[in-house]
């Protein structure tokens, strides 16, 4: 026999006298077999090379993925990757004898249904904190490794606040600043496991603009109510496209939570920053809190926000974040005369909560005192303030804003 025939017979006759997987190769505990343990979803290649240096790098098949030696002839270990970043630890099993070993070794399986409403066969514990779910093909049966705790109200926290890394974002922030920070949710379109059951984090991004867009989890249906356990009851209000959502606003944190339903049962909480109006106008009847700039010069406006302040004709454009019931930013038209500004002019929106409305009225009202009513071209106005800085507001109720002008 040729030399290279002889090898080649050698590595096919290793290869077929592998065992078959039995109920030992999957073990007693529910987990990821021959140390994948060890692998998160999130984490990078190199790290994940690092902590199972049997990984290798397979080029074969449409998905992105390392293998690891199963040590059995009809299991293959895949570590599934997307743009240099860990997404799922996989077991394919050939045939249809996946679900009767699982069975055999971890017991009977729950059978519930997935977020679509389709039949989902899981073995999960909180102890080794993973989750199994299989699905058997026409040819093979997928098990498929996620990191597993229940989700319980403690999972958002007492204030609003986006989970682990995703705090460390900004919405518009640039995604080369967004990747040092939280590179896993930043690369990955997909989402990410956060290791508590039926949770996944994302990071929606602008390829034009090269930002930040949204940030949000995906939940389960349940979620709702653990989250009111959290936060309290969720404020009901209605966004530009119609549909009612929940808003948690934290004037602590400055973090705004929103809960919209997404595909199938299941719901997205996105989180965005907001400036709540109290801050925005503070408890000074002369001066805007955020915004003190009535009387400066240009020159002087620019130092105080280098970054907000942009030029439209003439004028002035300060962008600040949204308040309360705004999803754009807030935009303060700064009127300038002789170098200096005069006069700030910007709206303040109710439309997506009415029930706000009465709650800003009361806030003109501590700040400045009882208004004036009066008519400007047959335009209803309210006066709040007569002297130096004038202060008038109009409600636009076919737009559900107040508009403000505050000149000197």
């Amino acid at each position: 026999m040729k030399p290279r025939i002889a090898l080649l017979a050698m590595a096919l006759g290793a290869c077929s006298s592998a065992p078959a997987a039995t109920t030992d190769f999957f073990g007693s505990a529910i987990e990821p077999p021959r140390g994948l343990g060890k692998i998160q979803p999130g984490i990078s290649v190199a790290e994940a090379k690092k902590r199972v240096p049997g990984l290798k790098e397979d080029h074969t098949g449409v998905r992105e993925h390392l293998v690891l030696d199963s040590g059995v002839s009809d299991v293959k270990l895949e570590v599934r990757i997307d743009n240099g970043t860990v997404t799922t630890v996989v077991a394919i099993v050939q045939g249809h004898t996946a679900r009767e070993l699982l069975t055999k070794a971890w017991g009977q399986p729950q059978i519930t249904k997935d977020s679509l409403g389709q039949p989902e066969t899981t073995w999960a514990s909180e102890s080794t904190g993973w989750k199994v779910k299989v699905d058997c093909l026409e040819r093979n049966c997928h098990v498929e490794y996620i990191p597993y705790h229940v989700l319980t109200s403690e999972f958002f926290g007492s204030h609003v606040v986006p989970p682990g890394d995703l705090a460390n974002l900004k919405i518009g922030m640039k995604l080369a600043d967004a990747r040092k920070l939280a590179p896993g949710p930043v690369d990955v379109r997909a989402g990410i496991p956060t290791g508590v059951d039926g949770v996944r984090e994302f990071v929606a991004v602008d390829d034009k603009l090269g930002v930040v867009r949204a940030i949000y989890v995906n939940l389960p249906r349940h979620a709702e109510k653990l989250i009111e356990e959290a936060w309290g009851e969720g404020w009901k209000a209605i966004e530009p496209v119609g549909k009612h959502v929940l808003v948690w606003p934290d004037p602590t944190t400055r973090w705004r939570a929103t809960l919209r339903d997404a595909l199938g049962y299941s719901h997205d909480l996105a989180y965005d920053n907001y400036l709540p109006a109290a801050d925005l106008f503070g408890e000074q009847p002369d001066v805007l809190d955020a915004v003190p700039v009535l009387g400066l010069s240009v020159d002087e406006v620019k130092k105080l926000f280098p970054i907000e302040v942009t030029m439209v004709k003439n004028d002035l454009v300060i962008s600040l974040l949204p308040t309360e019931w705004e999803r754009g930013a807030t935009k303060i038209h700064c009127d300038v005369a002789n170098g200096h500004v005069r006069m700030l002019s910007f709206t303040i929106p109710w439309k997506a909560r009415p029930e706000a409305k009465e709650g800003l009225l009361a806030m003109f009202t501590h700040k400045w005192g009882q208004p004036r009513p009066a008519e400007e071209d047959d335009k209803k106005v309210l006066i709040f303030r007569e002297g130096d800085p004038r202060v008038e507001i109009r409600e636009d109720a076919e737009h559900g804003n107040f508009q403000i002008e505050i000149r000197k």
